[in-house]
Order: structure tokens, then C-alpha cells, then sequence
């Protein structure tokens, strides 16, 4: 077994060799670890937990039926990527991708972008640690609420405090070595997996409060949309799309997966698949579950956390020392925001070292290392955790997860332009040779089908508040899923006079290709560190 091992190990080295890149990092993962970080990345329950109150906010209980509209459309895209990790199991995902298949120039700034929005992303999640052991503590600390009381060393609040030391612990995590992340994730994906199974039958049995029927029901959030349905559906879909990103992460841990070019695309498609089949029965469930549902409602148009008000005060059965089935749930979401927190971390280390490695990062030469001991790129784990501490330190942990909103659309924009690259090699001829998982004949419909679903969802999250321009999109909803920057952006608590209401998605994209845009010029374009041959841009040398 041992020399098999060795022998699949021995062949993936050698498809990373005739792809251009030397192999460094430790190859340990199997399907399973390798599946459980993508559906990590994704994390139902972290992103219902997150974001079911804008869902049943804006578009009442029948936004339930977004779920499988974005499941469906997110499908679609990873099928596109599947294929392409079967071709190139390299770290970098997306950004390998796009600069063998189609141009080094759109490669890059799909690197750039995703790279960024990772980050951000990192930071939102370690700050939703803290409001799941907020609700967790469920009480305030004397006369202050628990998440802005002092913290056990008097510099900040727990808020701050919950999100930094998270950051600090997945770093080391991550610094460490790749097998303690997949340990932990496959407990945290198992944790997560049972726990949303097992409290979704229980609602589902126990806890029945509402007919089927009501999974049809607007709840008359249509009056907020002038009349129509449609453009609060459009916001309810942010339920969905806030949560099914980052199945691309089974391939950019190619690297450390043995028999990659067959287990990435498996991992690719089964974090959707598990991810859409899980959330379906705990969305019915919750939903359901919903004792009043104007109550709910409410709560959700003010961002509360319904999905936890609900389960606390319907399974209310003490279990042992006081603690409830409904406390219990939270620690469920706690153990599954943490690894998810981690994964993501994962995932933007990768994509840091793997743009960094072919020089194309400020200061690549140090992030681009791998640490010779752990065998993982420790110094840009090191770089991703400290980036994204500073909007934490800079406008708070709430302001840092409003622009994880902007960062949500970066990554569906990332995606978009993949698929564009993707869809030009395909008119080019390629791929000439199957890689083990391939769409054949398919390849382009698939293709065209993912960018129409992708530039429908990026136009969605594009729109702003202003029903002068958008007309009934355009409504108050819109100041949840597209914020405008002068109502968070506070540097240390301190407003700035005169800043403008721009809405946050576009000026982050702006910001970063104007900045990207400078560097790209001064720096990176007409360097040949990551120039591949003609048959390794094809990604036909060997064929797993």
C-alpha cells in the first residue's frame, strides 16, 4: 500500500513538473480531506447561521426557493472547474487557470481579485466567531453587552479580541502543516454534516410549527419592491449566494492531494452537491420551525439571527447541566464558523504563495517560500492572517464584515472572468487531450451556461440603492446587500466628513484595479517567471 502511495505521489510530482512548477509542498490529502475543505470553505452552516435573516427578511419564507436556483446555477460553474482541476491540480486555483488557458494579463487580475476577496472573506468569518459565542454567553457583562466588554487582557472589546485570536490560531494552524488542517476539518465537516442533519429532523418532527404551503408564501415583502415579487426575490437570493463559493478550493489544494488529477474534481463537485442536499433539508426545517413568522421576519430585516431564535426557544429540552438542545446547536455553529475560518485561510495562502511563487505579489520572494520543516507555505499563512486582522484594528470587526459583502461579489467576478478564459481556449480548440474528468462535447454549452448564470448574479449584487437608476430593484433592501462606504468606513471609530455615499462592491473593484493596474504595469507585466511552454499551457504534457 505504502509503495502505491508512493507511486501516485511520484506521478502527481511529475504532472506538477511538466506544468512548470517544482513540487514542494507535502502531498497527504485524500478525497476525503480534500472534499472536506472545499465544503468547509463553503459552510451552510456558517452561511445560514450568517445570512438567513436577509433571505427571510427581504423576500419572507418562499426565498427558500433561491436555494436551489443558486445551488443549480453554482453546479454548473463547478463542472467548468472540475475539469479544469483535473487539467491543472496546482495551488492557485483560478488564477492558474485563467493565465494558462487563456491570458497572463486576465490570469493575473483574476488572481488579484480573488486573492483579495479571500482575505476580506477570512475576516468576516472570524468575526462571525464572535457573534456565535455571543449568543453562546447570552447575556451582557453587568451594564455593557458581552461583545463590547473589555476583554480578559484590558486592551479591547471581546469582539475584537473573539476575531483577532481566531486569526492567530488558524495562522499557526495553517503555518503548521496541512494534515492538522485536514484533521480538523474532517471533525469540523462531520460535526457540521451530523449536527444540520440531526437538529433538521428534529425541527422537522418536534418542532413543526408551520404548513409545507408556507414555503410559497412572499409574506407580503413584495410592498417593499413596489408591488412586485421579483426584485425582493432577487434580494432574498443573497441567502444563497452569500453561502455557495469556494468549491474552486478542492483544486487549489492539488498540490497536497495525492492522485490529484482525479480527487480535486471529485472534491470540486461533491462540496456543492453535499453542500445543496444538506441546506435544503435544514432550510424546510427552519423554516417550518418558525413559531411566528412576522416575528422572524422582523428580526431578519434588522439583521438579527433568526435561524438561533428559532431553534433556542423551540428545543428547549435540557439535555445535562442546564445546557439545551438549542445551546447545543450553537456549539455545532461554532465548531463549523471555526473550521470554516480556517479553510478560507487555507485557501488564500495558497493563492497568495502561488501568485507569489511566479512573482506576481509585492515581496513574492518571502511569501513564495515553503517552509522547509511543515512543508506548507508558512510565511504567506503568516501575511493572510495579518492582512486580514487590519480591518478588524482599522474599522472594527462589524465594519470589516460589512466589506465582506463587496468581497462576496469579487468572487463571483472572479469567477466570471475564469469562465471567460475558459470559454476562449475552448474556441481555440482545447483541450485537445481529456484530463480524467472531462465534459467533452459539453465543454462550450456548460461553459456559456455558467457565464449567463454568473453575469446574473454579479448584475444582481452590482445593484445599489437608488430606485432613480434601478427603479423596484433599487429599494432600502439594497442598503443590506450593496452598502455604501461613508455609513461603515470609520477608521478607529472616527467618521470622516465628506465622504461620498459610493456603494461598496464597486468602489472595492475600483480600488483594486486601479492599485492592481499600477502594480500590474510597474512590476509584473513582461516578466517571465511563469512563462510555460506551448504544450504546458495547454495542460496536455501529462493527462492523470
Amino acid at each position: 500500500m505504502g509503495s502505491n502511495v508512493q507511486d501516485v505521489a511520484a506521478r502527481d510530482d511529475a504532472q506538477l513538473r511538466e506544468l512548470g512548477i517544482k513540487p514542494e509542498l507535502r502531498r497527504t490529502l485524500g478525497f476525503l480531506s480534500n472534499f472536506a475543505i472545499a465544503f468547509s470553505f463553503i459552510s451552510v452552516s456558517t452561511g445560514s447561521y450568517g445570512n438567513f435573516s436577509i433571505g427571510i427578511g427581504q423576500a419572507g419564507p418562499a426565498f427558500f426557493w433561491s436555494w436551489p436556483i443558486v445551488i443549480i446555477g453554482q453546479l454548473i460553474v463547478a463542472l467548468v472547474f472540475a475539469e479544469l482541476a483535473s487539467h491543472f491540480p496546482v495551488a492557485g486555483s483560478i488564477y492558474q487557470w485563467s493565465k494558462r488557458l487563456s491570458n497572463r494579463t486576465l490570469g493575473w487580475f483574476t488572481g488579484w481579485f480573488y486573492f483579495w476577496a479571500q482575505v476580506v472573506t477570512v475576516t468576516a468569518v472570524a468575526v462571525i466567531v464572535g457573534y456565535v459565542i455571543d449568543g453562546i454567553h447570552a447575556g451582557p457583562v453587568g451594564d455593557v453587552a458581552f461583545l463590547d466588554s473589555p476583554d480578559p487582557l484590558g486592551f479591547t472589546s471581546m469582539f475584537t479580541f473573539i476575531a483577532l485570536l481566531t486569526l492567530v490560531i488558524t495562522t499557526l494552524i495553517n503555518a503548521y502543516g496541512v494534515r492538522l488542517l485536514s484533521i480538523l476539518n474532517n471533525i469540523g465537516v462531520a460535526t457540521e454534516i451530523l449536527g444540520m442533519v440531526v437538529f433538521a429532523l428534529i425541527l422537522l418532527f418536534f418542532a413543526n410549527n408551520q404548513s409545507p404551503s408556507v414555503l410559497f408564501d412572499t409574506a407580503g415583502t413584495e410592498a417593499a419592491t413596489g408591488g412586485s415579487y421579483l426584485p425582493a426575490f432577487a434580494l432574498g437570493m443573497f441567502m444563497a449566494l452569500f453561502v455557495v463559493y469556494g468549491f474552486d478550493t478542492a483544486g487549489t489544494f492539488g498540490e497536497e492531494t495525492l492522485d490529484a488529477s482525479r480527487q480535486a474534481p471529485r472534491g470540486v463537485i461533491w462540496s456543492v452537491i453535499i453542500s445543496g442536499l444538506v441546506g435544503t433539508v435544514f432550510l424546510i426545517a427552519v423554516i417550518l420551525a418558525i413559531p411566528d413568522m412576522g416575528a422572524a421576519i422582523t428580526e431578519g430585516q434588522a439583521l438579527g439571527f433568526p435561524i438561533a431564535t428559532t431553534i433556542q426557544a423551540t428545543l428547549t429540552a435540557e439535555i445535562f447541566a442546564g445546557i439545551t438542545v438549542g445551546e447545543v446547536y450553537l456549539f455545532v455553529i461554532l465548531a463549523s464558523v471555526f473550521v470554516c475560518t480556517l479553510a478560507i485561510h487555507g485557501a488564500a495562502t495558497r493563492m497568495m504563495f502561488s501568485m507569489s511563487r511566479d512573482r506576481h505579489l509585492p515581496l513574492g520572494a518571502i511569501w513564495g517560500q515553503v517552509n522547509h520543516t511543515f512543508k506548507t507555505p508558512a510565511n504567506a499563512a503568516i501575511a493572510v492572517g495579518v492582512l486580514a486582522a487590519i480591518p478588524i484594528l482599522v474599522i472594527g470587526p462589524a465594519g470589516g464584515f460589512s466589506v465582506s459583502i463587496a468581497a462576496t461579489g469579487l468572487i463571483y467576478l472572479s469567477y466570471l472572468l475564469t469562465n471567460i478564459g475558459v470559454a476562449v481556449a475552448r474556441s481555440r480548440g482545447w483541450p485537445r487531450k481529456p484530463a480524467w474528468f472531462n465534459l467533452g462535447r459539453w465543454g462550450m454549452p456548460v461553459n456559456i451556461l455558467a457565464l449567463v448564470y454568473g453575469g446574473v448574479m454579479l448584475l444582481n449584487i452590482a445593484l445599489w440603492q437608488d430606485p432613480g437608476l434601478f427603479g423596484s430593484f433599487g429599494g432600502e433592501g439594497r442598503a443590506v446587500t450593496n452598502p455604501t462606504i461613508d455609513g461603515f468606513i470609520k477608521p478607529f471609530g472616527n467618521e470622516i466628513v465628506g465622504m461620498p455615499a459610493l456603494p461598496i462592491f464597486e468602489t472595492l473593484v475600483l480600488t483594486l484595479l486601479i492599485f492592481g493596474a499600477v502594480y500590474y504595469a510597474v512590476s509584473v507585466r513582461g516578466r517571465a517567471a511563469d512563462v510555460e511552454s506551448a504544450d504546458q499551457i495547454t495542460g496536455e504534457a501529462v493527462i492523470g
